[in-house]
C-alpha cells in the first residue's frame, strides 16, 4: 500500500509539475499569438496600423515631457518615469525594428531611411543608458533627458511625415494586415 501511495504521490507531483510547465509556456506564447490575431483583425476592420504606432509616439512623448519637467530633487519620480519610458520604448522599438523597418527597406525600397531610423534607435538607447546610470539628482540628468526628447521628437517627425506615409503607399491590403498583426505580436512579447 505504501508503494502505491508513493507512486501516486510521484505521479501527482509529476502531473503538477507538467501542468505548471504548461501554464508557464502558455503564459509566454499565448499573449503574442492573441495580440497578432487581434492586430490583424483591427487592420481588416479598417484600422490603420500606423495610427497605432503614432499613438505609441504620443504616449512616449508624454512620458518624456513629464520627465523633463521633474525637479532635481524628484529622484524617485524620475526613476519611475525612466522605467516606464524604457518599457514603452523597448516594446515600440522592437516592433519597428523587427517589422516596420524591414518592410520599409523591402517593400518601400527606402533602405537609407531604414538605416537612419535604426541609427536613431541606437542613439536613444545610449541616452537611456546614460540616464539609467546617472544619479537622478545629477544636474546633467535633465540635459540628457532633453537631448533624448529632441532625438525622439525628430525621429517621430521623420517617421510620421515621411516614412510611414511612403510605406503605407507601398503596401497592399494583405501586407497592411500582416504589418498590423506582426507589430501587435512584437509589442506583446515585451509588454
Amino acid at each position: 500500500m505504501a508503494r502505491s501511495d508513493g507512486w501516486l504521490s510521484m505521479q501527482g507531483m509529476a502531473a503538477f509539475a507538467g501542468g505548471a510547465a504548461l501554464a508557464v509556456i502558455a503564459s509566454r506564447l499565448l499573449p503574442p499569438l492573441v495580440a497578432q490575431v487581434a492586430g490583424s483583425a483591427r487592420a481588416r476592420a479598417g484600422r490603420d496600423p500606423f495610427d497605432a504606432l503614432a499613438d505609441d509616439h504620443r504616449r512616449i512623448l508624454a512620458l518624456l515631457s513629464e520627465m523633463v519637467r521633474t525637479p532635481i530633487d524628484a529622484t524617485v519620480r524620475r526613476t519611475q518615469l525612466l522605467l516606464r519610458l524604457k518599457r514603452r520604448l523597448a516594446a515600440h522599438a522592437v516592433a519597428e525594428e523587427d517589422v516596420v523597418y524591414p518592410m520599409l527597406r523591402d517593400d518601400a525600397h527606402l533602405e537609407e531611411d531604414a538605416r537612419r531610423l535604426y541609427g536613431d534607435h541606437a542613439e536613444m538607447k545610449m541616452h537611456l543608458f546614460a540616464l539609467e546610470r546617472m544619479a537622478k539628482d545629477d544636474p546633467r540628468w535633465l540635459a540628457v533627458a532633453h537631448e533624448l526628447k529632441h532625438v525622439v521628437t525628430e525621429h517621430i517627425r521623420q517617421e510620421e511625415t515621411v516614412d510611414f506615409p511612403r510605406l503605407r503607399h507601398a503596401l497592399d491590403e494583405r501586407a497592411v494586415v500582416s504589418l498590423s498583426g506582426n507589430v501587435a505580436r512584437e509589442k506583446a512579447l515585451l509588454l
